[in-house]
């Protein structure tokens, strides 16, 4: 599920996920009955909720923010699309957008 909120298209991911055979049937029933608009708006209050977070947490990426909205939000993308969800914190955030963010290709 996290990584189905995550995910670029979270539907797609969620039908995917509900097509596994690895999951219990049980499982994969639920995940197809799932409301896609609601699979849709959860996924939204993730991406905001973990936006929030991290600008709460890290002053480099709020001045980061502050100074391009753009090139900072194309990076969050990539983050919120690449990293799991686990922290709970902005500290924690800001750890996993860092971490994130050093093991980056230069560009």
């Amino acid at each position: 599920m996290a990584r189905a909120m995550t995910a670029a298209d979270p539907v797609a991911a969620l039908r995917a996920a509900a097509a596994d055979p690895a999951l219990p049937p049980a499982l994969r029933r639920a995940l197809r009955g799932a409301d896609e608009d609601g699979v849709r708006m959860s996924a939204l209050l993730v991406a905001r909720l973990r936006f929030e977070r991290l600008l709460r947490g890290s002053p480099e990426a709020e001045a980061w923010f502050d100074r391009d909205p753009a090139a900072f939000s194309a990076a969050f993308r990539r983050y919120n699309a690449e990293v799991p969800p686990a922290a709970f914190f902005p500290a924690g955030e800001a750890r996993l957008f860092r971490g994130w963010l050093e093991a980056q290709p230069p560009r």
